[in-house]
């Protein structure tokens, strides 16, 4: 999932014994069945276009449910790799999809050989990255000839979110969006993938809308995350975090929720 590199090592420890229990994991295939989360994979899937017996690359495989969707789609024949640079989520991933092979790595020093994959995809991943440019060589160096590169992300930038205490929203968003490397990475995507190689660039989106605050959405994930980063830093207050959740709950109850964001798919040819 997006968060694999920065955030959840936050949650719980650096050790599989500590992160991973029945309640993550749980946690975790309630997040990937919200129905915000489902509508993102099948879009990325049908960017990619995943034949039977190719090679994947996944960077930031998370927990791994992407991965267990392309073995299904892959045949006996494939092969699925997934990389993240957290040991525990990697073992989470290896349990949700034994049929994946999971790698500690980092996406700016691929730990394999050269034209060793059909396509590499990486959703939420690369607004994290300290250095885009070196992930994308690297990945175009793991290509086959005519390999394809897919990439999803978020310009946050796009983000309109209602709410009746803009000074407090104001100050949640900067945290927030400190914790990416680049919060607005899609806005280089596509010149940064013709300099490093790749051709025939392609680019869509499509918006995740919430008008509520339902546990199946994504604004409610977001509002978990954000409540946390507030938790976890100096400048919020316990009244700020209260304030500021009862204000998108109180927003829900009259029917004036709204919640809406741009994601980007990228895509490219070696």
């Amino acid at each position: 999932m997006i968060y694999s590199q920065n955030l959840w090592e936050n949650f719980g420890g650096d050790t599989l014994s500590e992160f991973f229990d029945e309640a993550m994991a749980a946690q975790q295939e309630r997040l990937a069945c919200t129905k915000d989360m489902v509508h993102q994979r099948s879009e990325l899937m049908r960017v990619l276009s995943p034949r039977s017996g190719e090679h994947i690359l996944e960077l930031g495989s998370g927990n791994g449910i992407f991965a267990r969707e392309l073995v299904d789609c892959l045949g006996s024949g494939g092969r699925v790799v997934g990389l993240d640079s957290s040991e525990a989520i990697n073992g989470m991933a290896q349990h949700f999809c034994p049929q994946g092979e999971f790698v500690l790595g980092d996406a700016v020093s691929l730990p394999f050989e050269d034209v060793t994959f059909d396509a590499v995809v990486a959703a939420q991943l690369f607004s994290f990255l300290d250095d885009v440019d070196q992930a994308l060589k690297e990945a175009f160096r793991v290509l086959r000839p005519g390999g394809r590169i897919v990439i999803l992300d978020t310009d946050w930038d796009t983000l309109v979110w209602q709410n009746n205490t803009p000074d407090l929203m104001a100050r949640m968003l900067d945290a927030y969006k400190a914790v990416y490397a680049d919060a607005h990475v899609s806005k280089s995507l596509p010149q940064r993938l013709v300099r490093s190689g790749f051709c025939n660039i392609t680019s869509e989106s499509f918006v995740v809308l919430n008008t509520d605050f339902g546990d199946n959405t994504y604004a409610r994930q977001t509002a978990g995350f954000a409540t946390a980063i507030m938790e976890g830093s100096p400048e919020f207050s316990s009244e700020d975090q209260m304030n500021w959740l009862d204000d998108q709950k109180n927003l829900d109850q009259s029917e004036g929720f709204f919640f809406s964001l741009n994601r980007y798919i990228f895509s490219g040819r070696k």
